[in-house]
């Protein structure tokens, strides 16, 4: 049987080294830890899920193509079915950046003994990043894929230590250093939500509104010069 991940779910299996222990924590259906498996990517996942309804259709994909031996299927919270270096890389994808760090922060010692992190949070990336550099972890990878319009961030951390500006903690150190070729197509997307948004509450001036707009146009600022930024690269490389 064939699995064929989303661009998402793709993009994380990315960052994922051959060869070392998984555990893929909110593991909906299984595709993640099933796709390790079939393409001898892992040899040992743990295929995590607090829900019944999910971990139970993970386990019927995971019996379907008898892979019982390479995987192992738990109910449970976050990081609580692991033991301390059970795995050697711990997934965590799918989920709002505010749920990763508190996974993270209540399983600290199991993430503390992995080797990485890989995460794909939902909403709330710059907290997600802020934490890691706030408890012993640095970025050593990102990416970002795009599905049915939408687009993801995915982060891989190691433990080590960190700095990292506002700046990089809101677009990403690597992404705004790397010149990934969706990095301008995410953040065009973005400047243009966001001034939809500014657009909608043109006509409402209570106090809350009037701060909420001030943050949203700061917060186009931001984008505009960051785009501005990757428009000055590409147009420097293309006088070479």
């Amino acid at each position: 049987m064939r699995i064929k991940l989303s661009n998402r779910l793709q993009a994380v299996a990315r960052q994922i080294p051959a060869g070392r222990r998984v555990a893929d924590i909110g593991t909906d259906h299984g595709y993640l830890p099933v796709f390790l498996a079939v393409n001898d990517i892992s040899p040992q996942i743990i295929a995590s899920d607090r829900g019944k309804g999910p971990l139970s259709q993970a386990e019927q994909l995971v019996g379907l193509l008898s892979l019982e031996n390479q995987i192992s299927c738990r109910l449970g919270d976050g990081l609580s079915v692991l033991s301390p270096g059970e795995a050697e890389v711990i997934c965590i994808a799918g989920m709002g950046g505010m749920a990763i760090t508190e996974i993270i922060a209540e399983g600290m010692a199991q993430a503390r003994a992995a080797l990485r992190l890989v995460l794909q949070p939902q909403r709330n990336v710059a907290a997600v990043r802020r934490f890691l550099a706030d408890n012993g972890f640095r970025i050593v990878a990102e990416d970002l894929a795009e599905d049915d319009g939408f687009y993801y961030e995915i982060i891989a951390a190691e433990p080590g230590e960190m700095q990292l500006s506002d700046l990089e903690a809101e677009f990403g150190p690597l992404l705004l250093s790397c010149g990934h070729p969706l990095f301008k197509d995410f953040l065009s997307l973005r400047e243009r939500d966001l001034t939809r948004l500014l657009e909608a509450m043109a006509d409402n001036f209570s106090p809350d509104s009037m701060a909420r707009k001030d943050q949203l146009e700061e917060e186009i600022s931001r984008v505009a010069k960051v785009i501005a930024g990757i428009d000055e690269k590409t147009a420097k490389g293309s006088e070479k």
